[in-house]
């Protein structure tokens, strides 16, 4: 009696809804320049009310 190989198939993933793409923007790296260039928008906005207001 012989023992079975390494299955050929790939194993289903846990959770397979993550492996979707993100409903906005089509995918994660669009989705993060648009944080980061919010982030940087709003340090500019308050560093320039800062200097204006100072």
């Amino acid at each position: 009696m012989s023992t079975p190989g390494p299955s050929l198939e790939k194993p289903a993933s846990p959770r397979p809804e993550m492996d979707d793409v993100p409903p906005l923007l089509g995918s994660w790296r669009n989705i993060y320049l648009v944080v980061l260039g919010t982030f940087v928008l709003f340090v500019a906005l308050f560093w320039a009310l800062t200097e204006a207001y100072s």
